[in-house]
C-alpha cells in the first residue's frame, strides 16, 4: 500500500521535566528514544513562541519499533509555566485531550501501569458500539498529560492498529473535544488533505463517570490519512458550555501537557500553499526522524502542529539514540 503523503506521527508534548515522560512513555506504552536535539536558533524559537522570548529547546523523539510513530517531548525551559489541562478543566474545549493505545489485553496493561506506580482512574468506561463492547481506563502523568488505554473486539482493532502483538499499540488516535469541529474538517481536509475516516456516538454512564461528569452524549469524527494510521478524533461532548469552557489559546509555547502534534509530510511545499499564514516555516533539522526542514501549522482550533518533512516512509526507527544540536 502506498503510504499517504501526510501523516500524523504523534502528540507534541511539552514537559518540565524529560525523563519523567520517556519513563511513562517507554515504560508503559514500549517506546523507545531515537534521538536528542537541541534548538538554539533565534530565528525559530522566534517562530515557534513569538509571545515569549525563549533560550533554548530541548527535543526528544521517541518511536514505537517497528512503526512510524511515537511521540516528541519539548522542553521549552520554562519549568513554571501553566499546563494547558488540569483536572478542573478536564472537559474544556478546544485543545487536545488524551492520547490513545489500544490495549490487546486490557486488564494487563492497566494493572502494568499500575504496578510500575502510575495512577489510573479507578472510574473505568464500559460501553457498548455497533462492533461490540470497548473499555476505556485514563492514565493522569507528569503536566496533566492524560493517556487512555483502549479495549475491544481485536478484530476491530485489526483495523485500527499496527501493534497488535504487545502490551499495547502504537499511538492509536489523540482526542481534541472541540465548540465546532466542522472549521477543523475543513482544515484538515484542504491543507493535509485527510477525511473522516470513522465516527462513532455514545450515551454511556461509565464514561460520564470516568470523565468526572454527570452525564454526556458524546459524538466524535475521527480525521486522518486511514484508520490504520494515528488520527485525530474530534469530539462533541453534548455538554451545556460557553466562552468559559474553551481553551482557545491555551495550546501555546511554553505551556505544558498535551501542546500539540507531529505530522510527517513528503511535500511541505504543498502544505505552505494550501495552509498560506497558518504554516511558518521553521529552521529544525531532526536526524532521528530523517527530516531538515519544518513548519509551525496552527489549526482553527489553535492547536499547533509541528509539520516535519521526509524523503522517504521511516518504517525501520533508528534504535541508537543520536544527539544533534541545531
Amino acid at each position: 500500500m502506498t503510504p499517504p503523503s501526510n501523516q500524523v506521527f504523534g502528540p507534541l508534548v511539552s514537559v518540565s521535566d524529560t525523563e519523567a515522560h520517556v519513563r511513562l512513555f517507554s515504560d508503559v506504552f514500549g517506546m523507545q528514544v531515537a534521538g536528542r536535539h537541541t534548538v538554539e536558533r533565534r530565528e525559530t524559537l522566534d517562530a515557534i513562541s513569538p509571545r515569549h522570548t525563549l533560550e533554548r529547546i530541548e527535543l526528544t523523539v521517541l518511536t514505537t519499533p517497528g512503526t512510524r510513530t511515537g511521540v516528541v517531548l519539548v522542553d521549552f525551559g520554562v519549568a513554571d509555566a501553566p499546563t494547558v489541562r488540569d483536572w478542573s478543566t478536564r472537559v474544556h474545549l478546544d485543545a487536545l485531550k488524551v492520547i490513545d493505545f489500544y490495549a490487546p489485553d486490557f486488564g494487563a496493561a492497566v494493572a502494568h501501569a499500575r504496578a510500575r506506580g502510575y495512577e489510573v482512574i479507578e472510574s473505568e468506561a464500559s460501553y457498548e458500539l455497533a462492533e461490540g463492547t470497548f473499555r476505556e481506563a485514563h492514565l493522569w502523568g507528569p503536566d496533566n498529560v492524560v493517556t487512555a488505554f483502549l479495549g475491544g473486539p481485536a478484530e476491530f482493532f485489526a483495523d485500527f492498529a499496527q501493534v497488535t502483538d504487545a502490551l499495547v499499540s502504537e499511538v492509536q488516535s489523540i482526542s481534541a473535544p472541540l465548540s465546532d469541529a466542522s472549521d477543523s474538517v475543513a482544515f484538515y481536509r484542504d491543507v493535509l488533505g485527510w477525511n473522516v475516516v470513522y465516527e462513532y456516538a455514545l450515551d454511556d454512564p461509565s464514561f460520564a463517570a470516568m470523565l468526572g461528569v454527570e452525564h454526556l452524549t458524546l459524538r466524535s469524527r475521527n480525521v486522518g490519512p486511514n484508520t490504520r494510521e494515528p488520527y485525530f478524533g474530534l469530539i462533541d461532548y453534548g455538554l451545556p458550555g460557553g466562552a468559559d469552557d474553551s481553551l482557545t489559546g491555551r495550546s501555546v509555547p511554553p505551556h505544558r501537557g498535551l501542546l500539540g502534534a507531529v505530522v510527517l509530510t513528503h511535500d511541505i511545499a504543498a502544505i505552505h500553499a494550501a495552509a498560506g499564514l497558518e504554516a511558518v516555516p521553521v529552521v529544525l533539522q531532526l536526524p532521528s526522524l530523517e527530516s531538515d526542514r519544518a513548519a509551525w501549522l496552527t489549526t482553527p482550533h489553535t492547536v499547533p502542529h509541528l509539520v516535519l518533512e521526509v524523503e522517504a516512509p521511516v518504517d525501520h526507527p533508528r534504535e541508537e539514540e543520536g544527539t544533534t544540536s541545531c
